[in-house]
């Protein structure tokens, strides 16, 4: 007797579950989940917005300004403020011997690099010393990962350089005020023919 109650209540509770189960929907196939239009619950979510241009540098202003050379002068520095720069600048005049560019005084002396320039903008400033003069730079990508950017520079170096060493002063002016505490400089040699 105490099966065939077993089996009653199985049975009970199998027809209840099926009753519960099949009321809104009596195919046998399995349904989407409903969305509401403006969700979309399987949706990756967006990648986060990059602050700064990857691969389309275009929109940045970058300056190659020859200086002299000289051993262990390659650097990286990020300038936020005009005495900031002030230093840089009596640091750099300090150690080069012949006269900077006329650009390059008049960018570091006030005239262009201010507070109101610093107000919304920073620079990053890299030198560079080559082996030839013949040498190039340009900035290739540039991108923020935890506080640090990551700038990748290609190097034009020709198939018969001059002999001569180069130093130069690469000028990255970059809009915003993001919380940048560090520069990584990678360099990719890009043969040049002629």
């Amino acid at each position: 007797m105490k099966k065939l109650y077993a089996l009653i209540l199985l049975a009970g509770i199998a027809v209840f579950m099926l009753a519960a189960c099949g009321k809104d929907d009596t195919s046998p196939e399995p349904q989407e989940p409903q969305e509401s239009p403006d969700v979309n619950i399987n949706a990756e979510p967006p990648p986060p917005a990059e602050p700064l241009p990857r691969d389309d540098i275009s929109s940045i202003t970058v300056l190659y300004s020859r200086i002299d050379w000289r051993d262990n002068m390659e650097s990286t520095t990020i300038i936020r403020s005009v005495d900031e720069l002030r230093e840089y600048y009596e640091e750099l005049a300090a150690v080069n011997m012949n006269d900077l560019d006329d650009d390059l005084i008049w960018r570091f002396t006030g005239e262009k690099y201010n507070n109101g320039f610093f107000a919304d903008n920073f620079l990053v400033l890299i030198t560079v010393s080559e082996i030839s003069g013949s040498n190039r730079h340009a900035v290739s990508s540039i991108e923020e990962d935890n506080n640090v950017l990551k700038i990748s520079i290609d190097r034009e170096v020709p198939e018969i350089g001059t002999a001569d060493m180069a130093g130069w002063l690469i000028i990255i002016e970059l809009t915003g005020n993001y919380s940048v505490t560090e520069a990584d400089v990678f360099f990719t040699d890009v043969p040049v023919r002629g």
